[in-house]
């Protein structure tokens, strides 16, 4: 079987390629080369082409069984999501196939691999980055991620080091992993317990409600608000809803913010401007 090394490795050799240039061309053409093509179209050398790396790639690793053949990343999160490969927005790992939507806008345009994980970023190999093959880095859960899926390689002899209860329920609170109740689908797909977790939470966050004072025990989200401070969008039905605030900072750039809480689980962080005091 082929491993998450492996893959990483072929696409690699690509970086640098420009768009127009001799290798991108030949990526097309491979790409091209293989019937029935998805949606039967043919690719261009003008076409958004990082779907097509990703599958020209797959191709030579001989894994496309694995995450099917797309130049469309919409069309391509379906194919994750039939042969049971997507994830949705978690923790990646090395080997991932990573989504964005840029804009927010619940469009799915742009694909790429992760190629190594350190904390809380991770670095990306993707075709058609400013037009050529390149690499990034972004936190794990910024907000332009639509989500990740994760094809089953062979073992990669990869060593998993897994963080304890305390420090895992440490990072809930300072909103690493998320909000409810994304979190917990989160947890569980980084091989974590998501009840144990929210105990744990629960306990260290025991008592804090009278420790930051009565004027600021309860707060409702206003209407207009849009992102909590993680980045991710608030949930229409957080919109206008009452919450207990479970912890509150001072952020440089952002002033106060609060830390939500609803029936005994964390929401997450809201700025002072997107709420009212009650």
């Amino acid at each position: 079987m082929v491993t998450a090394q492996q893959v990483i490795k072929i696409a690699l050799k690509y970086l640098g390629a420009k768009q127009y240039g001799s290798v991108h061309k030949a990526l097309i053409d491979r790409y091209n080369s293989v019937s029935p093509r998805p949606s039967g179209y043919k690719m261009t050398y003008d076409d958004a082409w990082c779907d097509a790396f990703v599958t020209a790639v797959a191709d030579e690793a001989g894994i496309s069984d694995l995450i099917g053949r797309e130049c469309g990343v919409e069309r391509h999160i379906k194919l994750f999501k039939d042969k049971g490969i997507w994830l949705g927005r978690v923790r990646p790992a090395v080997g991932d196939l990573v989504t964005m939507d840029w804009d927010g806008g619940g469009f799915a345009d742009h694909i790429g691999f992760v190629a190594e994980v350190s904390g809380d970023k991770f670095r990306t190999i993707e075709g058609n980055w400013n037009n050529s093959v390149g690499q990034s880095y972004f936190g794990w859960n910024d907000w332009r991620i639509k989500g990740f899926a994760r094809p089953k390689y062979g073992n990669s002899n990869v060593t998993v080091v897994k963080k304890t209860v305390d420090k895992l329920a440490r990072e809930v609170i300072a909103g690493s992993w998320g909000n409810s109740p994304n979190r917990v689908s989160q947890l569980k797909a980084a091989g974590y317990d998501a009840i144990a977790v929210q105990k744990k939470v629960n306990e260290m966050l025991a008592g804090n409600i009278e420790a930051i004072g009565e004027d600021v025990k309860r707060v409702k989200v206003l209407k207009k608000a849009t992102k909590y401070q993680t980045g991710q969008s608030i949930d229409s039905w957080v919109k206008g809803t009452t919450f207990d605030v479970l912890e509150r900072k001072v952020v440089s750039g952002s002033g106060e913010i609060y830390l939500l809480g609803y029936k005994g689980d964390i929401i997450g962080w809201v700025s002072r401007a997107d709420v009212e005091i009650v």
